[in-house]
């Protein structure tokens, strides 16, 4: 399993800003995860990764179980802020373990 970890925005609802959120994703999960920051559809997704569509939604349902239940939007604005190093500004700090984000082309 991957360890995905990085701090929220505090515009993130549900989740307190000053706690760190780590979410343990298999490879698979953490591959679409980082996808979905592209915009793709599951379709996309699905040819991308050279999985079945359905495979794709039950990784996203996961993920966004995982993250407590957000949005797929919330999940892919999460997913750019990962593929960044969590750093679109200053006031948000954060990383990603394994170097996951290096395997993702930009």
């Amino acid at each position: 399993m991957r360890s995905v970890s990085f701090s929220v925005p505090s515009w993130f609802p549900a989740h307190d800003p000053q706690a760190p959120v780590r979410v343990h994703l298999t490879d698979q999960e953490s591959a679409v995860f980082l996808w979905l920051a592209t915009g793709a559809s599951n379709a996309e997704l699905a040819a991308t990764l050279q999985l079945s569509v359905s495979t794709v939604k039950f990784h996203v349902l996961n993920i966004r179980n995982k993250l407590g239940g957000v949005s797929r939007l919330q999940v892919c604005l999460l997913a750019a802020l990962a593929r960044e190093g969590g750093r679109p500004d200053d006031d948000v700090p954060g990383t990603l373990s394994d170097g996951g984000a290096a395997a993702v082309p930009r």
